[in-house]
């Protein structure tokens, strides 16, 4: 039986398809590098998401959904319907936009595309980096506090 996907934690279908879209414009896959739209650093996100406070996510996901509905004013149609330029444009919109709140959604969203592109092994094998070190005083902390008493 082939291996299934683990579910989402915080994407639904449709709040995926946006977030992938938003991420493969902000990081697009090359031919020996993984965007911010694959499987994995969608992965990655949703369960960074997932793990901050409800308040955090009830924004994100709204938030993806006016992502999702304004296009729909200029362009008549929603963002993950686009060409590439008009997406693009779109987030060039969103990232300089005179209402502080589109912006401050896009930011928070590309700050979780490149957490999911720049969290992958793929990314790390790419641009040399050996990974965190695990022997910090952080990470020592982590496991005594996973140990227990």
């Amino acid at each position: 039986m082939p291996d299934t996907p683990e579910p989402f934690r915080f994407f639904t279908p449709r709040t995926a398809a946006t977030f992938s879209a938003v991420a493969g414009c902000i990081v697009p896959a090359e031919a020996t590098s993984p965007g911010a739209d694959s499987p994995s650093a969608l992965r990655i996100a949703d369960r960074a998401i997932s793990e901050r406070p409800e308040r955090d996510r009830r924004l994100l996901r709204a938030f993806l959904g006016v992502v999702e509905f304004l296009p729909r004013l200029r362009y008549g149609r929603g963002f993950t319907r686009l060409t590439r330029d008009r997406r693009e444009a779109f987030l060039r919109f969103l990232e300089g936009s005179p209402v502080a709140r589109l912006r401050q959604g896009f930011f928070g969203l590309k700050t979780f595309a490149l957490l999911g592109y720049y969290g992958q092994d793929e990314t790390w094998r790419e641009i040399e980096y050996p990974g965190p070190r695990t022997d910090a005083p952080f990470y020592e902390l982590r496991r005594k506090e996973k140990q227990g008493p």
